[in-house]
């Protein structure tokens, strides 16, 4: 069994009953009402059951490709442009959504397994959800990134529009009027009135129950000739070569998890997945929506990063290859998660018992350039009791070198047995088990 790393540089944790009482306030202001996402208004009887019927869950291969999608989107947009306008979180009138780029106009970026020729790349339910962005910021003109990625031999394609609106009113009824009936139909429990959705027999998740057949056809919330759609050379050329679009589409850069679980990360980066067309949520929406229908845990989440306008920001950190972002609280490294035991660990048992919660704060503290840092520990099974707990760390210059030394590892592929192991917790479920070594077994 590895020790934790993290335990032997930890100075303090201290209970941090300040904070804790401003999330509970935050917590009790927050409206009652859902948050219905871009997303959802795009099929909205698809959401409906995505809501009610949590556990249907995609398969292991869709839900993997769902999270090369989801990577690939942040390689891109960091690829085109800076960490100040990527991945940008709107709300309007209670819709929220995250626009892919969002500098001067709203940009969408879409990628599939196969790209139509000439305008049609530009799919229906592409230019809906950026025609919903653009109403949501009240810019006129968008711009629409298609991608298709290298499969079986076919090379990388990108297709990149400029879309300009004649009128944003129209778009605005329609998602107010989408928003509404999905939120009547979550009330009643009850899609009668939602429409069919563009995915009826196309490999639903939910095709055994969503009554499709039987539904209203789906029309589009940017009806035709209310918009013009143009091809855009400019931003094609930023990709032009295909070595350079090609790029994207392999595992180069390194995220914090990897030097968390660095053993599991080497793992992975022997294997590349297979790729389909990228229709996942967007990761603050669908997070956002799992998390809300949960209860407290979805309410603490909406208090900490959205209960204080601008306490919460995500701070880019770079290390050579490793490029993410660090969440932070009124200036502070902060972390939320989520336990699943019955009892509440004493604080100064917290390293030893959630080991990986603390590895991973002290990595960003080190990067962040931070000494201290922050847990939001919300115990799932225990109603509504969680804990916000301040970390003082020591020596961060010898967290530091390990960062640096386990990246250093996974840049150069070095065998996986030469990297730290995962806490044996995680061997019983992990798809590399029992070669991995995690578990006691010889590596």
């Amino acid at each position: 069994m590895s020790e934790p790393f993290a335990a032997k540089y930890i100075r303090n944790i201290d209970a941090n009953r300040t904070i804790k009482d401003e999330l509970t306030t935050a917590i009790r202001s927050q409206s009652a009402r859902r948050r219905i996402s871009v997303t959802d208004l795009v099929n909205p009887r698809q959401a409906f059951f995505r809501w009610t019927k949590p556990e249907i869950q995609p398969s292991p291969e869709r839900a993997q490709t769902m999270l090369a999608g989801t990577g690939f989107h942040a390689l891109f947009g960091m690829a085109i442009s800076t960490e100040e306008f990527v991945e940008q979180f709107v709300e309007f009138e209670g819709i929220v959504g995250k626009i892919d780029i969002y500098e001067d106009v709203p940009v969408e970026l879409k990628t599939t397994s196969s790209i139509p020729q000439g305008a049609d790349a530009a799919r229906p339910s592409y230019v809906d959800q950026l025609g919903m962005y653009c109403a949501m910021t009240g810019a006129l003109r968008g711009r629409l990134i298609v991608y298709g990625r290298e499969r079986f031999g076919r090379p990388p394609q990108l297709r990149a529009f400029r879309l300009a609106f004649t009128s944003l009113d129209p778009i605005k009824a329609e998602m107010f009027r989408r928003r509404d009936t999905l939120r009547r139909a979550l009330e009643t429990q009850v899609p009668s009135g939602l429409p069919r959705c563009e995915w009826f027999d196309r490999g639903c998740d939910y095709r055994d129950i969503c009554g499709c057949e039987a539904a209203e056809p789906l029309t589009r919330v940017v009806q035709p000739g209310t918009f013009t759609l143009e091809p855009d050379p400019e931003l094609e050329s930023v990709f032009s070569k295909q070595s350079n679009v090609a790029a994207l589409d392999k595992p180069t850069g390194f995220r914090l998890n990897d030097l968390v679980f660095p053993r599991k990360a080497a793992y992975e980066r022997l294997q590349v997945p297979e790729d389909e067309e990228d229709e996942v949520d967007d990761a603050v929406e669908g997070r956002l929506r799992d998390l809300e229908r949960r209860g407290l845990r979805g309410s603490l989440y909406k208090a900490l990063h959205f209960g204080i306008p601008g306490a919460f920001r995500n701070e880019p950190v770079k290390l050579r290859s490793l490029l993410d972002r660090v969440g932070t609280y009124k200036g502070t490294p902060t972390l939320l998660r989520v336990s699943r035991l019955r009892e509440m660990v004493e604080r100064d048992r917290l390293p030893y018992a959630m080991s990986h919660y603390f590895d991973r704060l002290a990595f960003e503290c080190a990067l962040a350039g931070h000494d201290y840092g922050r847990v939001v520990l919300f115990y799932e099974y225990l109603g509504d009791k969680f804990m916000v707990y301040d970390v003082g760390f020591k020596e961060m210059n010898e967290v530091f070198k390990e960062a640096d030394g386990r990246l250093g590892l996974l840049e150069s592929g070095a065998s996986p047995d030469k990297l730290p192991p995962c806490p044996s917790w995680m061997y019983k479920n992990c798809e590399f088990a029992p070669h991995c070594g995690c578990g006691g077994v010889p590596a």
